[in-house]
């Protein structure tokens, strides 16, 4: 990833104290997918990107607000280049600032917990585009509290107070779902994510797996396969990936080699039969309507698309994961 770092953001863009962190980063390369345990509020400073999830691809540009829930998988594409400020907030903090919003209501709370991870609540990706004046005014904050907390522990308060001057003009334009009566605690589950984490999947195994996927995408892997490189039994490789990705390692591999493919299509003359296979797929089909699920369109339209499609898969250490961890 090749990024530029931008003045007043702290070391490397970043600034970080406690239960948030602010980063502004210029993008220039596409991202490849990848989740977070917090919740992650991105501003549009400059230029434009698709977002691309599980489920939704996402055109965004400058102005525009994107909302994005704990263990959402996400990867961008920019379009020349793109500027993101984007807000880490922890998950356990961002939801006790809520339920004290509904307190006078009367409902439980751990009730309330459990309904927060249900898509019904909030789904994986919101896009808001305010107004330009808005968008502006958020901006601001957002620098300002990356300023406040490159001041540690005596700027907290400052902060914290950014940070519900921000939720006050966010909170409005992203459009959650609150159950009209409190549900029954016993009909939900709630994951279980550890309290004082990094913005960051947990686990060494996690990133020594997504790792090695990305080494070696084409090979047949099965997840007895991959356990055996971290040393976790299935179900533990399956748990503890999937709490860093939000998603199963086979799943992620098909957007890994979906990300590969989109690359060897925009660069060589590869047919799409040949990309697929380089990629680890054996049947063009399978490949095509897995290459549409991921991007949003067939590996044909893909190609046919001109500008700005560079796909190359940057530096296996360059995220914010691999920096942190």
């Amino acid at each position: 990833m090749e990024y530029a770092s931008l003045s007043g953001n702290g070391s490397g863009g970043s600034a970080r104290y406690g239960p948030m962190a602010v980063e502004t980063r210029e993008f220039r390369r596409a991202v490849p997918p990848v989740a977070f345990d917090c919740v992650k509020l991105l501003l549009i400073r400059d230029g434009s990107t698709i977002l691309t999830t599980e489920s939704d691809t996402t055109f965004a540009s400058e102005g525009d607000l994107v909302f994005l829930r704990t263990a959402t998988l996400c990867g961008g594409t920019p379009e020349q280049t793109v500027t993101v400020s984007t807000l880490y907030i922890d998950t356990d903090y961002l939801f006790e600032l809520w339920v004290w919003q509904l307190a006078p209501i009367g409902l439980d709370r751990e009730s309330l917990r459990a309904y927060t991870t249900r898509r019904e609540f909030l789904p994986p990706l919101t896009y808001v585009r305010p107004a330009p004046e808005t968008a502006h005014h958020i901006g601001l904050v957002l620098d300002d509290l990356s300023d406040s907390l490159t001041g540690g522990a005596s700027e907290f308060y400052h902060a914290q107070a950014l940070v519900s001057e921000l939720l006050h003009v966010v909170a409005p334009l992203i459009d959650v779902t609150p159950p009209s009566t409190s549900p029954k605690t016993s009909t939900l589950t709630v994951p279980a994510l550890p309290r004082n984490r990094e913005f960051a999947p947990l686990r060494g195994e996690a990133l020594t797996a997504r790792r090695t996927l990305h080494a070696n995408p084409a090979r047949r892997w099965s997840i007895g396969d991959l356990a055996e490189e971290v040393h976790l039994s299935r179900r533990q490789l399956t748990r503890v990936f999937s709490t860093a990705f939000g998603k199963t390692p086979l799943a992620y591999l098909s957007m890994v080699r979906t990300q590969e493919m989109a690359r060897l299509l925009g660069e060589t003359n590869m047919t799409v039969a040949a990309a697929a296979s380089k990629v680890g797929w054996r049947s063009r089909s399978h490949a095509i309507e897995m290459f549409r699920r991921s991007i949003g369109v067939t590996p044909d339209q893909y190609r046919s698309m001109t500008g700005v499609r560079n796909v190359d898969i940057p530096d296996r250490d360059w995220d914010a994961i691999e920096r942190t961890a």
